[in-house]
């Protein structure tokens, strides 16, 4: 096993309970390296989607859509870089859930 798989696996584990977060699935990964040598700067990008919420309907096909948050991340360590990433995509799944959730409790009040 990769230690970047390793380490977001480790990730997902830890912030599921701690955040009540539901089961996220990394849908997509991608690293490149921005510079060359020892001392290389790494940036990360990945997409993550939500298992229970955030499904769209297409009106014209019917078909349903999961929404996905992307998150990047850049660092000399691709482990370091992977996490970033993964923590910006959870940050932003997270924040659009709050989002969501004021609108409706605005909606009902």
């Amino acid at each position: 096993m990769l230690p970047v798989q390793w380490v977001l696996g480790q990730l997902i584990q830890l912030t599921m309970p701690l955040i009540s977060l539901e089961e996220v699935t990394l849908v997509e990964y991608g690293l490149n390296a921005v510079t060359e040598g020892i001392d290389a700067l790494a940036t990360t990008r990945v997409l993550i989607r939500g298992n229970k919420s955030h499904t769209l309907t297409n009106a014209m096909t019917g078909e349903t859509v999961h929404r996905t948050f992307s998150g990047t991340g850049a660092g000399m360590d691709i482990v370091v870089s992977s996490v970033r990433a993964y923590i910006n995509a959870l940050n932003k799944m997270l924040g659009f859930n709050d989002l969501t959730d004021s609108k409706v409790s605005a909606g009902s009040s």
